[in-house]
């Protein structure tokens, strides 16, 4: 067995100022900094949830409000647990406090300004083989940096932490440890720095190690790698919350798909229902989708608002005939849709059943309770859709349009089709 798998925690230091970032960022914590619409956090949960982290201690002290307003306590089926410093502990004693609500005998330890994109688990290997104390993964930078740098011996012990300077491919800290619980409950200096007064002082132990990674690596701390990170995201030069991407997620029978009608299945009408079948456009492509889905997933259910019901404009009867088509237009292709949600509710109820309530799949479970919300997908192309899908801890696909440029979904695809493509290989 992989001991790795034991690992599956990690305190992430959220608790920064971001003052070389006030011009940019304005008086949010730096952890909340907006990149492309999006929290920074937000990537970083996506990363850690790829990973397979089920717990997350935030590491918190100015403006933590914000953070826990922004995220609550889950994020996408991760725990989220905040240790808040009353006054400042420095690098240091944050981890030591947030240590006393991780349960393991190790976790990982991120900054929350920087993403480095490792694969944990390899991490987590190397600390456990070394029988480590405490160990940092590492990146090897093509020239020297405004960070400090790390000599390793051949078995990858840490042997010095230098100062700045100019030399050629020096190995810097990518700020993500996998430390043991217990390390820093004799460190009595408070405040301390995590790495001047931990690190650079326990060199000589034979406990510190170091695994040196290729990755993607920027730490937004200052304006211009702040605003690099932004273009690399919009150039897909890394893809932080799809680091697996989709077409290698193992789907089987016991995955459920949820999709959305209007705008997926069927053509949207701008700032009307489609009331009548005369109304209806099935999308190109989509019933040779839905036969892909079909012989991939265990079931497949539609989840729709209709407030045209709730305002007069149709009926549930009209609604059924407009379901019962587009039932037979799939089955023609050898495809299945297993059931139909529909809230009729209007939009002022503020009903749980309709998106981004997660009423309608909280039915589908009852009435299909081999459902497994954290092996599922739901495609929409709006936001409710995607919220609907987060809140249940669903991967989520945004189908693009001119409305929805900026999202918080997973994945972004052009079409059902082009979702069906990606999944068979």
């Amino acid at each position: 067995m992989n001991k790795s798998i034991e690992i599956n925690e990690a305190i992430v230091l959220a608790g920064g100022l971001g003052t070389r970032l006030r011009d940019v960022i304005g008086e949010f914590p730096k952890p909340l900094a907006p990149i492309n619409n999006r929290p920074f956090l937000k990537y970083l949960f996506d990363y850690l949830l790829e990973n397979g982290i089920e717990k997350i201690v935030l590491a918190v002290g100015y403006k933590w409000e914000l953070i826990q307003k922004q995220f609550g306590d889950n994020y996408k089926g991760i725990s989220l647990t905040y240790s808040v410093e009353e006054t400042a502990l420095g690098t240091g004693g944050g981890i030591k406090l947030a240590l006393n609500k991780i349960k393991g005998d190790a976790c990982f330890v991120l900054n929350g300004d920087t993403l480095f994109n490792i694969p944990l688990n390899e991490l987590a290997e190397h600390h456990l083989n070394k029988n480590a104390t405490c160990t940092l993964a590492l990146k090897q930078m093509d020239k020297g940096s405004r960070y400090g740098s790390i000599d390793l011996d051949n078995s990858g012990e840490v042997q010095a932490f230098k100062e700045k300077e100019a030399e050629a491919h020096p190995i810097i800290n990518g700020g993500i440890y996998c430390i043991n619980k217990l390390e820093l409950t004799d460190f009595n200096a408070e405040p301390f720095s995590f790495e001047t007064d931990y690190l650079a002082l326990n060199t000589a132990t034979g406990k510190l190690f170091g695994k040196v990674y290729s990755a993607y690596f920027k730490d937004i701390g200052i304006p211009e790698d702040y605003r690099q990170f932004e273009t690399d995201l919009r150039l897909g030069a890394i893809n932080l919350n799809k680091s697996m991407p989709l077409k290698k997620i193992k789907i089987d029978k016991s995955w459920t798909l949820f999709l959305d009608r209007d705008g997926v299945i069927n053509e949207r009408l701008i700032d009307d229902y489609v009331k009548q079948l005369n109304e209806l456009r099935i999308i190109e492509k989509v019933p040779q989708a839905v036969q892909r889905f079909t012989e991939l997933f265990g079931r497949i259910v539609v989840v729709t608002n209709q407030q045209g019901i709730g305002r007069g404009m149709m009926t549930v009867d009209d609604l059924s005939i407009i379901h019962g088509f587009i039932d037979e237009v799939i089955k023609t292709s050898n495809g299945k849709i297993d059931k139909f949600y529909f809230a009729p509710q209007l939009r002022s109820e503020n009903s749980n059943y309709r998106k981004p309530g997660t009423g309608m799949g909280l039915q589908a479970k009852i009435d299909y309770p081999e459902i497994d919300f954290s092996k599922s997908i739901m495609v929409g192309d709006s936001e409710t859709d995607i919220e609907f899908g987060m809140k249940l801890g669903m991967k989520t696909v945004m189908l693009k349009n001119t409305s929805n440029i900026s999202t918080k979904a997973d994945y972004i695809f052009e079409n059902l089709y082009e979702v069906s493509h990606e999944l068979i290989h």
